[in-house]
């Protein structure tokens, strides 16, 4: 049989991309739909003390999100890195050692992870004690979560992505179904407190990742053949000892954790300092800040990481592909790679959050209702459209690490991170103090734009990355998203000029109306570009026959 030329080959890789984020995507965008549409009952069943529950819930998972990261110790996507790199050495043998020796770690660090959470609540609780039983809360999932993470970065080592997205995608819907069934009982019920059930909300997530797990088991039980056959036919040109083997994974494994940790990192700065600095330069009460700390870090956010969600799909999907050329020293194939990768993500990011931003008002009502205040919907809106620009370069930088990682550029973005959060810190007081909530965000962009163009010009000088040539590719894809939010903007603001801005149910229609209007116009221009084929092939004439587009 004839080997593939370097041109089959790429375009080999890109389809496989394709097909991997399709699944890595679907599997983030409805697990992020479902963690954003549970807000809605949640919320409604806390009533005047929404914002308050939600500061509460925010205050420990920015705790949670960073002793995941340690825990799991970036292994997930170094394995899915280095099982890759095995499997185009066919070096099988290896690789499946290199699993056994992940779940070793992800046990011990889980464990150790655990234990400093639950121990250390009370300090790490800065003084709120309502936030101790729910670190407590979230210690078991901290304990459970790395040998997912582990089992999920095996399988996308070996370009197997549609379970690894049905696994997370059962894990949200389990964690969401309790934590709602269990406000329900607390709230509604029984008319207990709302920090019970805030503690209850965050548990869910030791629930969730139960379901996780066994999707995973069960898909493991039934490819056990495939996986033995691969053994059979393993080269086992290369000894490793199992010592060796350990050190390999948690050598690649540490930059992944920190790189992967930046938006923790950077909520944390922002729970630790925003507080000390408001209370320095206002006069605001306690309760007042929370409310604002509430709005940009847990309302606007959990919106914005459904965006986010895209970046990390897509860059789960790169790393193998990244791996195996890098393995190859096919620098062409690396570049080629890099570019489609970053012209895909501008496919999709860019659109999601003008379109966000476009649609703020309604979004925000539709998730968080009407405050009786109007200044405070006023204040969520704004932070929501500014936030969705934000999103773009929190998925920027994510993606352009995970890139850097899965080519072994770790100090690079290490770096990156090192200097953008240098950034952030310098920027953190002044901004606050002049901009108040909306300055934690101008000095988290900023950041992470200084850590992005760091990647960009690394990734340049390394790989020879012609960015001038995705001009045509960004051009219209901002020109179809400018136009895209035009059109939703204008029909946010016509139907909010002659409907209620208070009913929720009036709101969704509105999203509803505009989504479909804006999204209608941006895929008949994307249609209408040559651009069409780069990422739909054949489809793109196929779709233009159906849609009489010429």
């Amino acid at each position: 049989m004839a080997e593939n030329t370097p041109t089959q080959q790429s375009s080999d890789n890109k389809k496989q991309m394709l097909r991997g984020s399709f699944w890595l995507t679907a599997g983030s965008i409805m697990s992020r739909v479902l963690g954003a549409l549970y807000i809605i009952p949640w919320v409604a069943m806390f009533g005047e003390y929404g914002l308050q529950g939600n500061a509460l819930f925010s205050k420990g998972y920015n705790i949670y999100a960073l002793f995941l990261m340690a825990a799991s110790a970036g292994i997930p996507s170094a394995v899915s890195k280095l099982v890759a790199r095995y499997n185009a050495k066919e070096e099988y043998g290896i690789a499946m050692r290199l699993y056994k020796s992940s779940l070793q770690i992800g046990f011990f660090t889980g464990l150790l992870s655990a234990l400093i959470l639950w121990f250390g609540a009370p300090l790490l609780a800065a003084g709120d004690p309502s936030v101790v039983p729910v670190l407590h809360s979230l210690a078991p999932a901290v304990f459970i979560i790395p040998v997912m993470s582990m089992t999920r970065g095996f399988l996308q080592g070996n370009n197997q992505m549609a379970p690894s997205a049905m696994s997370q995608f059962m894990e949200q819907l389990l964690r969401v179904i309790y934590m709602l069934l269990l406000t329900w009982i607390i709230l509604v019920v029984n008319h207990g407190s709302w920090q019970s059930a805030v503690v209850q909300s965050t548990f869910a997530a030791f629930i969730g990742a139960i379901a996780g797990i066994a999707v995973l088991a069960w898909t493991l039980y039934k490819q056990r053949k495939m996986f033995k056959d691969r053994l059979a036919e393993s080269k086992n040109a290369e000894t490793i000892s199992a010592k060796r083997l350990i050190w390999e994974v948690v050598a690649q494994a540490i930059p992944f954790v920190v790189v992967g940790s930046a938006i923790p990192f950077y909520q944390i700065i922002d729970q630790y300092t925003f507080f000390k600095i408001m209370q320095m330069f206002t006069n605001l009460p306690y309760a007042m800040l929370n409310t604002q700390y509430a709005i940009f870090d847990f309302n606007a956010n959990k919106l914005i990481m459904i965006v986010i969600s895209l970046a990390v799909a897509m860059g789960s999907t790169a790393i193998p592909l990244l791996a195996a050329a890098h393995a190859k020293d096919d620098n062409q194939e690396i570049s080629e790679q890099v570019r489609f990768t970053l012209e895909l993500f501008s496919v999709v990011m860019i659109p999601a959050a003008i379109g966000m931003a476009a649609i703020a008002q309604p979004l925000y009502v539709t998730f968080y209702g009407y405050n009786d205040s109007a200044m405070l919907t006023l204040m969520g809106t704004t932070i929501l459209q500014f936030s969705s620009f934000l999103g773009i370069m929190f998925g920027l930088f994510t993606l352009l690490s995970t890139i850097t990682q899965g080519l072994s550029r770790n100090r690079e973005a290490l770096q990156a991170l090192g200097i953008g959060l240098i950034v952030k810190l310098a920027l953190q007081v002044p901004m606050v103090a002049l901009l108040g909530a909306m300055g934690t965000l101008v000095a988290s962009f900023l950041g992470f734009v200084v850590s992005s163009l760091l990647v960009i010009r690394q990734l340049q000088n390394d790989y020879d990355l012609k960015l001038v040539t995705m001009t045509n590719t960004l051009s219209t894809v901002i020109a179809a998203s400018i136009a895209m939010g035009a059109v939703a903007y204008g029909t946010t603001e016509l139907a909010l000029h002659f409907l209620s801005p208070e009913a929720r149910i009036i709101q969704i229609l509105i999203v509803a109306v505009a989504v479909a209007l804006g999204g209608a116009v941006y895929a008949f221009l994307i249609l209408r570009s040559p651009i069409a084929e780069k990422f739909f092939g054949a489809r793109a004439a196929r779709l233009r026959t159906k849609l009489h587009i010429r």
